[in-house]
């Protein structure tokens, strides 16, 4: 029996086309909810900037909690706080030692909001893809609270650039643009530990749904892993079940295929 059901945002219940939920999932997430399993948010995002359609999706389909930074900040909608595990001083510093050297640009997730160092084109592809924009600050900022992740715009194969001299961190990936920086040993699957511990319930009674690289280790820690339609062959082949796009219902087929609905 599923009693608790993790999900991505970007990819999984918001569309990158619209982005927007598409009334599918919506309703799948009403039913779920109905039945009495617990619906859990886990996303690279940060608490600050979570997506409109996930804030006005929550008015009306609560969820029991939230991961974010890739499972570094997790908490209840009333507050109460989960798992708190921002990044080591020492490796911030390398990491923002190589952006102000000019080798990357970086975005830097305080609680508070994010910033990147400059809007350069591959930021600005990134905006473009999930349809935000970030506000552009001095990396003198880094240090006003502590950091829970970076996104270090990178392409693949290149993390080596910013992981030489940043002890206690590692990087994960959900597209070529960027990959997230968290503290070593963190990621969706500690975040997802700690929410199951706090509810009381078995990861292995828990389903989750994704898109993204850093989606594949989330499967490997629940019992049944849901790639989307719109996912690389990467995270479909590591996933129990391949559901349809986001645009094409596959959140509500995936629900109906295990009887979640």
């Amino acid at each position: 029996m599923v009693k608790a059901a993790f999900f991505d945002i970007d990819g999984t219940i918001v569309s990158f086309r619209t982005h927007e939920a598409p009334d599918s999932a919506v309703e799948a997430l009403r039913r779920m909810r109905e039945r009495g399993i617990r619906l859990v948010i886990a996303t690279g995002r940060s608490s600050a900037r979570l997506p409109a359609p996930i804030v006005e999706l929550a008015q009306q389909v609560p969820f029991d909690a939230y991961i974010t930074f890739n499972g570094q900040y997790c908490y209840t909608p009333d507050g109460g706080i989960i798992r708190d595990v921002p990044i080591g001083d020492a490796a911030a510093e390398s990491i923002i030692d190589g952006a102000r050297a000019g080798r990357y640009d970086v975005c830097v997730m305080h609680r508070s909001g994010s910033f990147v160092n400059r809007h350069s084109e591959r930021v600005l592809a990134v905006e473009r893809h999930v349809g935000g924009k970030m506000v552009e600050r001095d990396l003198a900022h880094a240090f006003d609270e502590p950091i829970y992740q970076f996104c270090v715009y990178v392409d693949p194969g290149d993390e080596g650039i910013f992981m030489e001299g940043a002890t206690g961190v590692e990087p994960t990936r959900w597209c070529d643009w960027f990959c997230d920086v968290m503290p070593a040993g963190g990621g969706k699957p500690a975040g997802i530990a700690d929410v199951c511990a706090h509810f009381g319930i078995e990861p292995a009674d828990c389903i989750a749904f994704g898109d993204g690289g850093n989606d594949i280790s989330m499967f490997g820690a629940v019992g049944t892993g849901i790639a989307m339609g719109n996912a690389s062959d990467e995270v479909k082949a590591a996933a129990d079940y391949v559901t349809a796009d986001v645009d094409e219902d596959g959140l509500w087929r995936a629900c109906e295929h295990f009887g979640l609905l």
